[in-house]
This record gives C-alpha cells, sequence and structure tokens, in this order.
C-alpha cells in the first residue's frame, strides 16, 4: 500500500460571544464574535484507502510543516508510522515539530480504516469504553468571570455529572486565588479540583503562592504555572518539591516525548501532559505514556478529540478527558466540521469511546466545502 494524495481542506468557524483578553487569551466577551481557523487533512492511498484528522489548533504553523513534508509522504508505506514519525522528528530538529501531530493522528485513522478495526483496537485497548471528563473552563474575562460566576458554573456542572472541573486563570494570581477558594467553597466536596494557570505567572513568588493556596485546599492537580513554559527544570524542581499538590506538565514545550519525560526524570514534574494534537501525535503520546507508566506516574492528555479518547482506552496510567473549554454563556473547541460530535458526556460524567474504524469519525464536508478558505492537494 502506498500514499498516493494529500488533500487539505481549510476552512472557518464563527463562535458567539468570543473574544480575547489583552494577553491574546480567548473568553467570553458578550456580543462579539471571534472566527477560528481549522482544517481537515487527508491522507489517501493508491487504492482509496483515506485517514483524516481535524486541526483546530495553531492551524497556519502546523500546515506550513505540513505542506513542507507533503511530497515526501508520497509512495510511503503508511502504515509504517514509526518510520514516518522518526524521519520527521529528525527533519523537525529545527523547528518545533508541531506539524507531525496531525500526520501521525490521520496514518493512524487510516490504518484503522484499513484494518476494519477502532483505533483503541489497535492500541492493544478497549477495557474502558467510557472515560471520565472534568469541564475544562474557558480563561476568564475579568470584567464579567466573577468568583460567583465560576463558582454557579462549577456548581451546574457538578450537577451535570462531571467528576471534575478545572479552571483556567484570570491572568492575575490574586483573582485566580479568590476563584479558586469560591469554587472549592461551592464543590470542592464534590468534584476533583485543578488550576491551569496556562503559564501566565510571570514569577517565581507567584506561582509558589497560588500553589500554596491549591495545598490548602487540596486541589487534584496544578497545571503549567510558569511563565517560561516549565523549560526550566530547576524552577520546577524548586516547585514540585515546595508544594503537595501534584505537579502537571508541560503542555507549553515542544519538546515532546523527551522533554517532559526528563523533567518527571528530574523530579520536576508529578504528572505529565501528552497531546496527540500538538505533541508528536498518538505515537508521540504513546512514548510518553509507556516511559512514565515505567516509572509509575500518569499522563494527561491536553485537549479532547478522538484520538485522546482511543488513547485514554488503552492507556492505563491516565485519569481523566478533558472536555471543553466551557463557559456559561459560550464555549470553545467547537466540534464543527463533524459529521456528529464525538465528546458528548452522559449522565455520570462520562464520554463513550467511538467503536467505528479508526477515530470513529466522520467529516462533515458540507458545512467543511461551504466554509472553506483554501484547499489544497499534494500528489
Amino acid at each position: 500500500m502506498e500514499m498516493a494524495e494529500i488533500e487539505i481542506h481549510e476552512y472557518e468557524n464563527t463562535i458567539e460571544d468570543h473574544g480575547t483578553r489583552e494577553d491574546g487569551a480567548g473568553c467570553y466577551v458578550p456580543g462579539a464574535e471571534r472566527t477560528e481557523a481549522m482544517f481537515i487533512l487527508t491522507i489517501r492511498t493508491r487504492d482509496g484507502t483515506e485517514g483524516h484528522y481535524r486541526g483546530v489548533m495553531f492551524p497556519n504553523v502546523q500546515l506550513a510543516q505540513i505542506r513542507m513534508w507533503a511530497e515526501e509522504l508520497i509512495g510511503r508505506d503508511p502504515l509504517a508510522r514509526e518510520d514516518i514519525w522518526m524521519d520527521f522528528w529528525r527533519r523537525g530538529r529545527h523547528t518545533d515539530r508541531i506539524g507531525i501531530g496531525p500526520i501521525d493522528v490521520a496514518l493512524w485513522d487510516l490504518a484503522g480504516r484499513h484494518y476494519g478495526a477502532p483505533l483503541y483496537e489497535l492500541l492493544g485497548g478497549g477495557k474502558r469504553d467510557r472515560i471520565p471528563a472534568y469541564a475544562s473552563t474557558l480563561p476568564g474575562n475579568p470584567e464579567h468571570d466573577t468568583p460567583e460566576v465560576f463558582a454557579d458554573h462549577a456548581e451546574v456542572c457538578a450537577e451535570r455529572g462531571y467528576p471534575g472541573y478545572k479552571l483556567h486563570p484570570l491572568g492575575d494570581p490574586d483573582l485566580d486565588i479568590e476563584v479558586c477558594r469560591a469554587v472549592d467553597e461551592r464543590v470542592g466536596d464534590e468534584l476533583d479540583l485543578m488550576l491551569d494557570p496556562s503559564s501566565t505567572y510571570t514569577t517565581y513568588h507567584d506561582a509558589l503562592r497560588v500553589g500554596r493556596v491549591l495545598d490548602e485546599l487540596d486541589f487534584y492537580w496544578y497545571e503549567d504555572p510558569m511563565w517560561e513554559t516549565g523549560e526550566s527544570t530547576y524552577a520546577m524542581r524548586r516547585l514540585a518539591d515546595d508544594l503537595d499538590t501534584p505537579l502537571l506538565g508541560i503542555e507549553h514545550s515542544r519538546t515532546e516525548p523527551f522533554g517532559s519525560v526528563n523533567h518527571l526524570f528530574d523530579d520536576a514534574l508529578d504528572m505529565l501532559r501528552v497531546d496527540a494534537h500538538l505533541g508528536g501525535g498518538i505515537s508521540g503520546a504513546l512514548k510518553t505514556a509507556h516511559a512514565a507508566q515505567a516509572a509509575g506516574f500518569d499522563v494527561e492528555p491536553h485537549l479532547g478529540g478522538a484520538a485522546h479518547l482511543h488513547l485514554l482506552s488503552a492507556v492505563p496510567n491516565s485519569n481523566y478527558y478533558e472536555h471543553g473549554l466551557l463557559h456559561p454563556h459560550t464555549e470553545w473547541h467547537s466540534e464543527a466540521g463533524l459529521a456528529e460530535p464525538v465528546d458528548e458526556i452522559d449522565d455520570d460524567g462520562h464520554v463513550p469511546v467511538p467503536d467505528g474504524d479508526g477515530l470513529g469519525i466522520d467529516i462533515d464536508w458540507d458545512f467543511v466545502e461551504a466554509n472553506q478558505t483554501d484547499r489544497t492537494l499534494v500528489e
């Protein structure tokens, strides 16, 4: 079997009541509209077998790398995923390698369709067919999102059945502390609570004092607080030593899988992020997960999507599916471009793993073509 075509459909999706803060973070803005760029990557073999990936994060950067490598895929065996992964990891050593993930996921989807099996079977999973999900919030807008707004929302999510609730920041340590206290007071006895400052704290002192509040409140994890994305193993090791709350990272560093594993073995992290979208695809996530498992530690997938549901079905040292980004009045990372949603939660806060071939997703080509902005075909 040989790859014959690489096709990219670029399209747009508009989100209502959504804008940006001064620091660029997406947030709730009443009456605003935000248009996000998205894409579908399709890898097609000479016999017509296809694999797809739907991109929603940093498409311009990902597509630049995919286009750079697309011609090199033509004629290669799509089932030789490890060889392809290693080749592009080496070729991308001067860049951030962010284009590997979409290619790798599309190849795994193609393999599942070729073998007539869902992806979790190829990964050796299937014992877990429903994954517990935490409600992951949209970053806060200080003009509208008071501690009471988050506490009310957390209460609604608890009633909806979510077992966990993760706060993204308002961008200020003092405000984040107020929100964490309000949410804990309202639902701390019912839900696992997490805080993800998203690398916004500019001093070690701020990261430490927020973390000590999380220790007091018994938060489930503390994620990527440091402004330099956590790449300083010295600073992260000091933070992990000084706090009781498990430290999760490093989402914003494009060194996966090796950088995050190095942090773990240097005692600079307690839990590892894996990311099939931005961090080397399913193949890269598996490398991280297996290394962490051998050391007795957990991994947590960043963002949702079908690829991560299949991964969670197969990886025993993981806990939660990230469902979001949620807000009482808007949301981000919609499933625009998919024929059917893949991450709808059930009454007890779990998301079923798709059971169709490959990723188990179908593309809504009518929506994609109606909102298309560009198309690329490499053959």
